[in-house]
């Protein structure tokens, strides 16, 4: 059996899940079985998340270098994707928009190429999959989903603090009481218990959906490009039917929603991260 087929043969045997083979399973199969091999196998979603961190930060880079006066298609293409993002944002940040968008635009961007980058031969979606060594589970998408989960949960609270300081940080915290009774209340239900655990929650429903979703594209893909491989298994040639293009569609389709949906989450997170500090301004003014 070709590499191709080695490497979906070793998965299915218990090491892993179905999915394309990429760069690094190609590796995997030259080095064998030694340590630098179960590294590789290991930190592999960790790995072209970097890769394609600087490929993305280099393209941006390099566009943004040939700005004109005349734009030509690659200009015109950046400018209408900004006021894109501009208008989609605006209605959860209002005034705000603009302060936010390089880093709302920048992980949408980001975690749209991870989602798609499967698609690329030799490469993987960082963002889905789980590597297993034997029935323990050692590495897989979720890293990298929770890694941007918990860059927006520090961002969220740093706006929240920087808009609200912190001393109206933390009476937002406590569930914003003004009167007596109210501050009774919110000691006797544990309203910040509450508040904080709702804080602590957002990240993880950020990284489990984005995980969950790209991971079941990954496995579908996985599954139909095995199916191409086997279909000329009998024939010991290093070829398959190309069925998985017949999924390709779904997973640009699924990981353009799935990175606009985490991206409109945290949005909306930064908006209530604001709306505190905007209803204080208004009855100071009152």
């Amino acid at each position: 059996m070709d590499w191709c087929g080695t490497a979906w043969a070793s998965e299915a045997a218990g090491h892993g899940v179905p999915e394309a083979p990429n760069a690094v399973t190609v590796l995997l199969s030259w080095l064998g079985e030694g340590a630098l091999a179960r590294w590789l196998h290991a930190w592999e979603n960790v790995i072209f998340a970097m890769i394609i961190a600087v490929l993305l930060a280099a393209g941006l880079l390099m566009a943004a270098r040939r700005r004109s006066l005349v734009p030509g298609r690659a200009q015109n293409f950046a400018e209408w994707l900004v006021e894109s993002f501009e208008g989609a944002f605006t209605g959860d940040l209002g005034e705000h928009t603009r302060r936010f968008l390089p880093f709302l635009g920048t992980l949408f961007l980001y975690i749209l190429a991870l989602n798609w980058a499967v698609l690329i031969p030799g490469l993987k979606s960082p963002t889905g999959g789980i590597i297993l060594d034997g029935s323990k589970v050692i590495s897989g998408g979720f890293i990298t989903t929770a890694s941007l989960a918990f860059c927006v949960f520090l961002f969220v609270q740093y706006t929240a603090i920087r808009s609200q300081g912190l001393l109206g940080y933390l009476h937002h915290l406590m569930g914003s009481p003004t009167t007596g009774g109210e501050w009774f209340l919110c000691v006797m239900t544990l309203a910040p218990v509450t508040h904080i655990l709702g804080e602590l929650v957002r990240p993880v429903s950020l990284a489990l959906r984005l995980f969950g979703n790209v991971t079941g594209d990954d496995i579908l893909l996985g599954v139909f490009f095995v199916l191409g491989v086997m279909a000329l298994g009998g024939l010991h040639i290093p070829l398959g039917l190309p069925l998985h293009i017949l999924i390709v569609p779904l997973v640009l389709l699924f990981g353009f929603v799935q990175a606009m949906i985490f991206t409109w989450l945290t949005s909306a997170y930064l908006s209530l991260s604001l709306a505190h500090h905007g209803e204080s301004h208004h009855k100071g003014g009152e």
